[in-house]
C-alpha cells in the first residue's frame, strides 16, 4: 500500500511539472557572492520576497494560487515603498479579495508600466546589464506576445560576461533563482524583458 501511495505521489509530481512547465520551489543555491543593493527600500523589498516566497502573506494579500506571481511581485513594490493607485492596487472586504488587473497580471503589469514612464523603464534581454537588485522580470514562455510570468531581481553574481541575475517569485516559489535556470525549464522560444525601476 505504501510503496502504492509512493508511486501516486511521484506520478502527480510529475503530471504537475510537466503541466506547468517548471518545478514548484527554487530554494536558493551557494553560487558565490550574491550582490543585493545599498538601497535601503530595495533591500526591504528583497527582504520581504525571501520572508514570503514560500509562505505568501495571505492575510493581508490573498493567494491566487498557481497564478500568484504579479500579486507577489506587487507585495514587494509595496515593502519597498511604492503606494497603491487606483489603477494598481488590493484590498479585502467582508466578500473577499479584490485586485486590479495591474496587480494580479504579467501582460496588466506590463501595460500599465508602460505607461508610467516615472516608474520604471522597459529593458530587453539585450539590455540586461542595465538591470539592478529589484527590478522586475517577465516572461513570455511561448513567444506569443503577452507575458506569462513576473518576478523580482533578488541578487546578481559575477559581473561582465559572467554576471548572473538571480530571481525571486510565487508560483513558482523562488528565491535566488538564475534567471538561466527559469529559462531552461521553458525552452529557446523564451522571451525576456526588464522593467527598471526609478
Amino acid at each position: 500500500m505504501r510503496s502504492r501511495s509512493v508511486a501516486l505521489l511521484a506520478f502527480a509530481v510529475t503530471a504537475t511539472l510537466l503541466i506547468s512547465g517548471c518545478s514548484s520551489v527554487h530554494d536558493a543555491k551557494p553560487v558565490g557572492h550574491v550582490y543585493r543593493s545599498s538601497n535601503a527600500a530595495v533591500l526591504a523589498q528583497i527582504n520581504y520576497a525571501k520572508v514570503h516566497y514560500k509562505k505568501p502573506n495571505t492575510a493581508e494579500f490573498g493567494d491566487l494560487g498557481g497564478t500568484d506571481c504579479v500579486n507577489f511581485t506587487s507585495q514587494t513594490l509595496i515593502a519597498r515603498g511604492w503606494m497603491m493607485t487606483t489603477d494598481w492596487a488590493q484590498s479585502s472586504d467582508s466578500s473577499g479579495m479584490h485586485y486590479t488587473r495591474p496587480w494580479i497580471s504579467s501582460t496588466g503589469l506590463r501595460d500599465y508600466l508602460a505607461g508610467k514612464p516615472q516608474l520604471a523603464t522597459a529593458l530587453d534581454w539585450s539590455q540586461r546589464g542595465q538591470v539592478s537588485v529589484g527590478d522586475i522580470v517577465q516572461f513570455d514562455w511561448d513567444a506569443s506576445g503577452d507575458r506569462d510570468h513576473t518576478a523580482i531581481v533578488s541578487g546578481i553574481v559575477g559581473s561582465g560576461a559572467r554576471r548572473v541575475l538571480l530571481l525571486s517569485s510565487h508560483s513558482p516559489a523562488a528565491f535566488d533563482w538564475p534567471i538561466e535556470e527559469a529559462i531552461a525549464e521553458h525552452g529557446l522560444a523564451t522571451k525576456v524583458y526588464f522593467w527598471h525601476l526609478k
